[in-house]
C-alpha cells in the first residue's frame, strides 16, 4: 500500500486523524505527534520524523503546511516571528530537506487557513488574515517557481462559519474534517 506523510503546524494537527480514517484501504498516512510549528521548525524536524513511515523512499506523497507560526507577532509583539521575505526564503529549504528525505514522493503544499476576526483581540499571538494573505502569496509565489501543486485551504477555510472555528485560529471537529476531505481528495490525485 502506498504511504502518505502529512507535515505541518496544529491545522495539521487536527486533521491529520480524519485524513488517516478517509485514506484506509488507498493509503497508509503517517504524521508526527509534534505541532510542526514554523518553517524552521519543519526543516529541522524532518530529518527525525521521516522514519515513522518505515523506509522515507516508499513514501509517494507529502502534504505540507507551514504559516501560522511563522505570521504570529508572538507575546503581542509588533513584529512576525518571520517577515514575509523570511518566510518565502524557508519554504524552499524546507522543500529541499523533504526531497533529500522523501525522494519518490510527490510533495503538496497547502496554504494557510484564516482566523475568526470576532476572537482576534483575544490572540496571545495575533495575526491578521491580511497578513496571512499576504504569505500565502509569497508561498504559492515559491511553490510555482519550485513546480509544487498547492492546495488551497486558505480558500476553502474563507468558507467556513465562524461556528467551524474552537478558537481564532483553530476549527471545531466539523471545520477539521472538511479540511480532511480536501487533503484527503488532493493527496488521492498525486497516489
Amino acid at each position: 500500500m502506498k504511504k502518505v506523510f502529512l507535515l505541518g503546524d496544529s491545522i495539521r494537527v487536527g486533521y491529520c486523524a480524519f485524513v488517516r480514517e478517509m485514506l484506509a484501504g488507498q493509503a497508509e498516512v503517517y504524521y508526527s505527534g509534534d505541532n510542526d510549528r514554523f518553517a524552521g521548525y519543519t526543516y529541522i524536524g524532518i530529518p527525525q520524523w521521516k522514519n515513522l513511515a518505515g523506509n522515507p523512499d516508499e513514501v509517494a506523497v507529502v502534504h505540507w503546511n507551514n504559516g501560522h507560526w511563522d505570521c504570529a507577532h508572538f507575546d503581542r509583539d509588533g513584529e512576525p516571528y518571520s517577515t514575509v521575505e523570511e518566510y518565502a526564503a524557508w519554504l524552499p529549504r524546507v522543500y529541499r530537506c523533504i526531497r533529500r528525505h522523501f525522494p519518490n514522493a510527490k510533495v503538496i503544499f497547502a496554504t494557510t487557513t484564516g482566523i475568526d476576526p470576532a476572537r482576534y483581540a483575544e490572540m496571545s499571538s495575533p495575526r491578521s488574515n491580511e497578513e496571512i494573505a499576504a504569505y500565502n502569496r509569497a508561498a504559492e509565489k515559491v511553490m510555482a517557481d519550485l513546480g509544487v501543486p498547492v492546495n488551497d485551504l486558505a480558500a476553502l477555510a474563507a468558507s467556513f462559519p465562524a461556528a467551524y472555528y474552537s478558537d481564532a485560529v483553530h476549527f471545531t471537529d466539523e471545520g477539521s474534517h472538511l479540511l480532511a476531505r480536501a487533503v484527503a481528495d488532493k493527496v488521492c490525485e498525486y497516489l
